[in-house]
């Protein structure tokens, strides 16, 4: 069992946990699975059947490896443009024209290079979004940007966008490591941030946890885990994301929004967490603990419904909002843990 470093109030210590797991069952490992210790100071933790940390670190290390190479689609860019094609916000194409040849690239790239059995990569580039080219307002204006998913936040400044100006990055970052650096990161024996040059303020976690330095190999395993909360494509308002709840404020003011996550009390398959992170069940749960704790039918059943999957919790974490109206920073905030039984 790989017992991860990081708190359960925390977002990015979740993802780091569903990413590496993801990695670890994408490469072929046998019997992967995660938890949550039983404990006051609760820790995330990864099992796979004969893996200790020399072996997980030694497949993330490839895993990272594989994505710097020049040839990867993390490399690959919009047409007559340095942002990343497989992002999900990106500047407005110019006209109809722009767009369908934004459209066609996509396509190609996918594939090209994804058919064959990379199913983690096309996990995580569904569950980024795309641009959404259906979605306009009320004057005709169009809303790319509501076809992403609420996991993806990146800040917009200076033009850079989540797969050429972090995802990538952070591939290079780890790849220019050795198995022992990358285990170091992993277990939490060291912290090393060489993309966000360990700045007290680096935003290497992408919204995922506070400002701060974090551990490059725990950061790429965070942002792969994104591909565990697919999104769903909505034509007439933003499409939804699997564990993002959004709502307008009592008396109709500005809408708040959270992320919320289920907490395993004993081992679980990955395919039963994605089913668990999906379902209704967890939604109402966490709207309710969000309410206050409040108890109804609904919120009653749902919480029997994610006991008997061995879900001890649900955590939700308020998402703040940071900067400037033109380049706004998100950011999940300290969790909430709300246990299933009483």
């Amino acid at each position: 069992m790989l017992e991860l470093p990081g708190e359960i109030g925390v977002v990015f210590s979740h993802l780091a946990a569903v990413g590496l797991a993801s990695i670890l069952e994408d490469a072929g490992a046998a019997g992967v699975s995660l938890s949550w210790t039983r404990s006051l100071d609760a820790r995330a933790t990864v099992s796979a059947a004969t893996l200790d940390w020399d072996a997980a670190a030694d497949i993330v290390l490839a895993h990272a490896r594989s994505h710097a190479d020049a040839g990867d689609w993390t490399a690959a860019t919009v047409p007559g443009a340095a942002a990343g094609l497989l992002s999900p916000r990106i500047k407005v194409p110019a006209d109809d024209d722009a767009w369908g040849t934004l459209a066609a690239a996509r396509r190609a790239v996918i594939d090209t290079q994804l058919r064959a059995g990379r199913w983690l990569d096309l996990a995580l580039i569904g569950a980024l979004g795309e641009p959404a080219h259906w979605r306009f307002d009320a004057q005709h204006a169009r809303r790319p940007d509501e076809g992403a998913s609420r996991w993806e936040m990146k800040t917009r400044n200076r033009g850079e966008d989540f797969v050429a100006h972090r995802l990538r990055k952070l591939a290079i970052a780890v790849a220019a490591r050795n198995v022992s650096a990358v285990r170091d990161g992993l277990s939490g024996a060291s912290v090393a941030d060489e993309h966000g040059g360990n700045a007290v303020d680096s935003r290497t976690a992408t919204g995922l946890a506070a400002p701060g330095p974090v551990d490059n190999a725990l950061a790429w395993c965070a942002l792969w885990g994104i591909g565990a909360f697919p999104v769903v494509p909505l034509v007439t308002r933003q499409s939804r994301t699997a564990g993002h709840l959004s709502r307008r404020r009592a008396g109709g003011g500005s809408r708040e929004d959270w992320f919320y996550l289920p907490v395993p009390s004993r081992p679980i398959r990955l395919s039963r967490y994605r089913h668990v992170a999906m379902s209704g069940q967890l939604a109402t749960a966490a709207l309710a603990a969000i309410d206050g704790g409040t108890s109804t039918l609904e919120s009653e059943a749902a919480r029997a419904w994610l006991a008997a999957r061995h879900i001890d919790a649900v955590v939700c974490f308020p998402i703040g909002v940071y900067g400037s109206a033109s380049a706004p920073e998100r950011r999940a905030l300290q969790g909430t843990v709300e246990r299933m039984r009483r």
